[in-house]
């Protein structure tokens, strides 16, 4: 006998949903706990005593165990992120504070830029320049190099976004970054942005890539705390959450899947598939909206106990914000409207609003 679980933490509950061979389902309900694990596995040992087995019989006959978390949004919404310093062709470290050149509200003179997630004091340059089509213009200087990780050691960041110009179209330099960064700071999470998020646009990929570096320790922290939890408790098919190969998944909100040990060790993706439950009220909004004879654009709500979610029509789009942060991924469009609303959003001449 096999077992499929489900498990998607929310503000004030973690649910847990065991399929089971015959496609069965068992449901049971935990209160989210500070430490999220807590709460999984509660949820867990909850839905083993409907099922009238041990936690332990039940992790040991997971097939596969899919995990839906919002620990990067709740990091970048709280301010609780890594400490990251950032490496990026000299000339080039104030992109992520000069934008895209407009502001959020643009006739507001009295609006206050949002802070960077890395202050300028931690934005180093390194002597290197790769032009637009890939072509090496000023080759990467080690010993540049090889100082701004000496003053980031000294500043003991946690984490390091490599930020180099034109990588998207030749990434031979960050890689070359990436090697001696975690050389110099083997104890801090590195990522570039040619692996983040290879794509032309200097600022959404910088901005995605200091995203994804200031919340990939925790999101690797929590995903280590959790296999090795879960190993404790009985999983017996891989290494659960950390090296189970295929077995075990963190949803994202795009709607896909991501295998948890690529999550921790691939340094690439947290800020990107941020929050990995809205994807499932978009969708199913939109079949109930076309199940009603109804076609075109459409507006949705996902209510949660700490978050209130905003769907459009399930599209999908290239940037969204998570607080002041700007990221570029392929998400559904979903916007993050306030902490404990209820009632239903409308949009009416272009602006959603709140009916309670």
């Amino acid at each position: 006998m096999t077992f499929s679980i489900g498990i998607d933490v929310g503000g004030t509950f973690t649910d847990v949903v065991v399929s089971g061979p015959a496609g069965a389902l068992t449901i049971a309900k935990a209160a989210t706990t500070p430490d999220q694990t807590d709460g999984v596995l509660d949820g867990i040992a909850r839905a083993a005593a409907a099922l009238a087995i041990t936690t332990a019989a039940l992790l040991g006959q997971a097939e596969r165990i899919v995990h839906g978390t919002t620990v990067a949004t709740n990091a970048l919404l709280e301010g609780k992120n890594a400490r990251v310093g950032m490496l990026t062709t000299e000339g080039h470290r104030d992109v992520i504070e000069m934008r895209e050149g407009l502001k959020p509200e643009r006739y507001n003179l009295r609006m206050t830029p949002p802070a960077p997630l890395v202050p300028r004091e931690r934005r180093l340059g390194v002597t290197e320049r790769i032009r637009a089509d890939g072509a090496v213009e000023t080759p990467l200087d080690p010993a540049s190099l090889a100082t701004a990780l000496d003053r980031f050691a000294e500043a003991r960041v946690g984490a390091v976004a490599v930020c180099f110009l034109h990588a998207w179209a030749n990434p031979a330099h960050e890689h070359a970054a990436v090697t001696a960064a975690r050389a110099r700071l083997p104890g801090a999470y590195v990522t570039a942005s040619s692996d983040v998020l290879p794509q032309i646009k200097e600022f959404e990929r910088f901005s995605t890539t200091v995203a994804n570096a200031a919340v990939g320790p925790i999101i690797a922290a929590y995903l280590r705390r959790l296999g090795e939890r879960l190993r404790g408790k009985g999983v017996e098919r891989g290494d659960a959450i950390v090296e189970c190969g295929d077995r075990v998944h963190r949803r994202h909100s795009h709607g896909g899947r991501r295998n948890a040990r690529r999550s921790v060790r691939g340094s690439r993706y947290s800020a990107r598939r941020s929050n990995g439950r809205p994807w499932r009220g978009s969708r199913n909004r939109r079949r109930l909206h076309n199940g009603r004879g109804r076609r075109g654009r459409h507006r949705c709500v996902g209510i949660g106990d700490g978050l209130h979610d905003a769907f459009d029509g399930g599209e999908r789009v290239l940037v969204h914000r998570v607080g002041d942060v700007g990221v570029r991924g392929d998400q559904i469009h979903h916007v993050l409207l306030a902490e404990a609303l209820g009632g239903l959003a409308n949009v009416a001449q272009g602006a959603a609003q709140i009916a309670a």
